[in-house]
């Protein structure tokens, strides 16, 4: 029985590693950087079978098309490591809440009202003080507000499952914008660059990071529900039948 469990894993992460991969090399080219579908599938791995499986996934998948594409270790070790902790955040979360039957749309408008309330803040110090405060500080905590608010506006409309599904979803992809640039930083600096070019070059991919979680969010959420009926009989690693059901999808 562990063997047979052993290889199913190995055989679900192979999967999902080539869809990863594939995923990562369909691109569309945004200035210095790329939107990309490999975070869609990272994401859809830790929802589907886990967050262990979709972590290393991603990781795998995402590092090693780097590495293919002949990005240097700065890339791909980046990519190694955030894209692991975004699949296992959103697979271990999404089973938390909805295994807690925690309601969805109140951690969604908490976060709402949070992130209102930082931007207010950066916002009103930008105006009062613009020399201390990055431009790019301020639009990016304005696409974070603007991002969680029409999660928040659309919550009304889903069912329990898809609001903690949402509230995941924005959790993971958050901390991956968050993570590569200031882990994109650090290591451009350990390679000799200043602080103010290792800025300049994480400034200038947030875009790509900011709109590939745009279409990570756009695509899971209405495609998870019908892949997951599709797969959960096949899935050796599902075990949220109890909890995603017909009821809860008319909820």
């Amino acid at each position: 029985m562990r063997y047979n469990k052993a290889l199913y894993k190995i055989t679900y992460i192979a999967i999902f590693t080539a869809l990863c991969f594939v995923g990562t090399l369909i691109s569309i080219p945004v200035g210095a950087s790329k939107v990309h579908l490999g975070n869609f599938f990272c994401i859809l791995a830790g929802l589907l079978c886990g967050g262990f499986i979709g972590g290393i996934s991603g990781s795998l998948g995402m590092g090693l098309c780097d590495i293919v594409m002949g990005y240097n270790y700065t890339t791909f070790v980046r990519t190694f490591a955030v894209k692991f902790i975004m699949g296992f955040l959103v697979g271990i979360i999404f089973r938390l809440l909805i295994k807690k039957n925690v309601k969805g749309i109140i951690l969604i408008w908490i976060t709402v009202l949070l992130m209102g309330g930082f931007f207010a803040f950066i916002l009103t110090n930008y105006i009062n003080q613009p020399e201390k405060y990055s431009t790019i500080l301020l639009v990016f905590s304005a696409i974070l507000t603007g991002f969680i608010l029409l999660i928040g506006i659309f919550s009304f409309k889903m069912n329990n499952v898809l609001n903690c599904l949402s509230f995941s979803l924005f959790i993971a992809t958050s901390f991956n914008v968050i993570s590569e640039f200031f882990i994109r930083m650090l290591l451009n600096m350990s390679i000799g660059q200043t602080a103010d070019v290792a800025l300049g070059t994480s400034i200038i991919k947030l875009p790509g990071a900011l709109l590939t979680s745009v279409v990570t969010l756009v695509l899971t959420i209405p495609l998870f529900y019908p892949i997951y009926m599709a797969t959960k009989k096949i899935n050796k690693f599902n075990d949220l039948d109890e909890y995603i059901s017909l009821k809860n999808k008319e909820d």
